[in-house]
């Protein structure tokens, strides 16, 4: 029986994909990574206040507060280093072209965890107008003041003070200073970096949703056709998206055949908004199928159904013996390692 596909509809993920899982254990070691160094300058600055500047115990190991820059250093380079490995994940996932249903698990899965660096989370994928590697950062989010508490607290632990009998204290090196302040920067550079890329998840799954009850229009159509026409493997990702999400509302929507229909001149250029496609012809919907199968091989995370209304036996035989091998990709981007987050 062909499968009808409701695009709004939140359905569980069971299945993760080995590529959902290995996203969700790296943001889990990189909110954790986060979580110890947060209560690491939390403790540092209270044994800073009441005790004098002498030690905190890291690990079961006693390490003098002026000495606890190097522990902050090496949590820094294991966070930039996850942060890297992750968002690299991530893109490569979302080149994969998968479901809403499955983007949305991730960015679930990791954003209703307890750790107080990713509970909450509101994504982040929208960029400011002028400034596009600016991302905000929404005032509801928690995580987001989190992140500002755990910068602020960062400054003030790293520099060599303490609080003694005659107030403040100061010993040591000046470049402390300097430390104190990059290390929060970087810290907030590596964490934009795979927290962005986790946002345009949940972006994939808003996007989705919002273009659910939109009607498939005639440039939809054409935009098929000239997919499979000049089968162009290599394309950018927002193609394949439009590509899917016109297949996913025809999907939804089954379409009389009608081959009566008149055909618009060869050199018409309509502007403006095309009206929607109220019937197909026997061409263009042996064409949408062949173009579908191919996309449905090339992209298994898609999770397309495997028996839309508009693909019979007679377009798998065709896909079969001409098309079998072809394969779509999605072109390779790079992603600018500018990218940051700001408050609105």
């Amino acid at each position: 029986m062909p499968t009808t596909v409701r695009l709004n509809d939140r359905e569980p993920v069971t299945d993760p994909s080995p590529a959902q899982r290995r996203i969700v254990a790296g943001a889990r070691n990189a909110a954790r990574i986060l979580a110890f160094g947060g209560l690491l300058a939390v403790a540092v600055v209270l044994t800073r206040l009441l005790a004098g500047g002498q030690s905190v115990q890291v690990a079961s190991v006693s390490v003098p507060v002026d000495r606890m820059w190097l522990v902050f250093t090496a949590l820094t380079v294991a966070h930039v280093f996850t942060a890297r490995f992750l968002a690299a994940y991530i893109e490569k996932y979302l080149d994969q072209m998968p479901s809403p249903m499955r983007a949305g698990w991730v960015f679930d899965e990791i954003t209703t965890e307890g750790n107080v660096f990713v509970h909450g989370l509101i994504s982040r994928a929208v960029s400011r107008r002028r400034l596009t590697f600016v991302h905000r950062m929404s005032r509801h989010d928690p995580s987001a003041w989190v992140a500002r508490g755990a910068g602020i607290l960062l400054v003030i632990a790293v520099p060599p003070w303490w609080w003694g009998r005659s107030g403040l204290q100061w010993s040591g090196d000046g470049w402390l200073v300097t430390l104190a302040l990059v290390l929060p920067l970087v810290n907030w550079w590596a964490g934009s970096k795979w927290l962005i890329s986790l946002s345009r998840l949940e972006d994939l799954r808003n996007r989705v949703e919002r273009s659910a009850q939109d009607p498939v229009d005639e440039s939809d159509i054409d935009d098929l056709k000239r997919l499979r026409v000049w089968l162009v493997p290599v394309r950018p990702r927002g193609s394949f998206e439009q590509s899917i999400s016109t297949l996913l509302r025809l999907a939804e929507r089954p379409l009389p055949i009608d081959d009566t229909q008149a055909q618009p001149p060869a050199r018409s250029r309509p502007t403006g908004p095309r009206p929607p496609v109220e019937s197909l012809t026997t061409s263009q919907r042996v064409s949408i199928a062949i173009t579908y199968l191919i996309l449905r091989a090339s992209f298994p995370e898609a999770d397309l159904p495997a028996d839309p209304w508009f693909v019979t036996d007679a377009e798998r035989s065709i896909y079969q013996s001409d098309w079998a091998q072809d394969r779509f990709q999605v072109g390779l981007v790079r992603r600018r390692w500018t990218e940051i987050e700001l408050s609105n």
